[in-house]
């Protein structure tokens, strides 16, 4: 397998290395990425996309590596899922991802040291005001708050809370958080359900009341909807 690395490495136009939450150029070919610099996730992500023989590698030359995209053929056959497609999907798995982390719902064991674990329920806080989500990890016996995690979105992402509890989660339980959860693309479909901004005040979209909403392209014009803000649309989905 090593051989095989260092193979696709040795052939690659460009080379990027993770580690944390950083990526450093490795080798390019192109001149364009900085030897020993380090790049964001979204960076990495837009430069396979527009370039050929990207490789990124999950932090040892000896694991296995990841070709990102490989030939230009691939990219003009394989065309890019739009950004709310995408958005879509992170949202799926992370609803996913709480489910299954939680054992459907019942709740979770904390590890307290190397010989004791403790079954706790998961209680999520949810402040839209701050756009943020708490969880709590508490002894189903005890009642004591065992462990704690937060996600906060930033100004200018939009927030969702199934996101939000992901990542909040994994942090309370000392899990890694996909890079996903973090970079989700922002969402361009407005959608029943969704609070968009137009000009400074905000509204959520319900169904029969477009009141400009209709389009499911963002707008500017007369002062319609200009983002959204969050697309949670968890009232929404309980309804369906």
């Amino acid at each position: 397998m090593k051989n095989v690395n260092q193979t696709v490495i040795n052939n690659a136009n460009t080379v990027f290395e993770k580690k944390d939450d950083k990526y450093f150029g490795y080798k390019s070919r192109f001149g364009d990425v900085v030897i020993g610099g380090a790049y964001s996730y979204r960076f990495v992500v837009h430069y396979a996309k527009t370039n050929q023989d990207v490789v990124i590698m999950p932090g040892d030359v000896n694991t296995v590596t990841t070709p990102v995209c490989t030939t230009l053929e691939e990219r003009l056959w394989k065309p890019e899922k739009t950004a709310q497609a995408r958005r879509d999907e992170i949202v799926k798995q992370a609803k996913a991802d709480v489910w299954e982390l939680t054992k459907n719902g019942d709740g979770v064991r904390y590890k307290l040291d190397a010989f004791y674990h403790a079954s706790c329920e998961v209680e999520f806080v949810v402040n839209r005001h701050k756009r943020t989500v708490v969880v709590l990890l508490k002894g189903i016996r005890t009642r004591e708050v065992y462990a704690r995690g937060i996600a906060k979105a930033v100004p200018d992402d939009c927030f969702n809370v199934h996101i939000g509890k992901a990542i909040a989660l994994r942090r309370a339980l000392g899990l890694a958080v996909p890079d996903e959860y973090l970079n989700a693309p922002q969402p361009t479909e407005v959608r029943v359900g969704d609070v968009v901004q137009y000009s400074k005040r905000c509204a959520t979209v319900v169904a029969g009341r477009p009141n400009g909403f209709g389009e499911t392209k963002l707008t500017t014009a007369n002062g319609l909807a200009t983002r959204i803000i969050d697309d949670s649309r968890e009232e929404a989905e309980q309804s369906e």
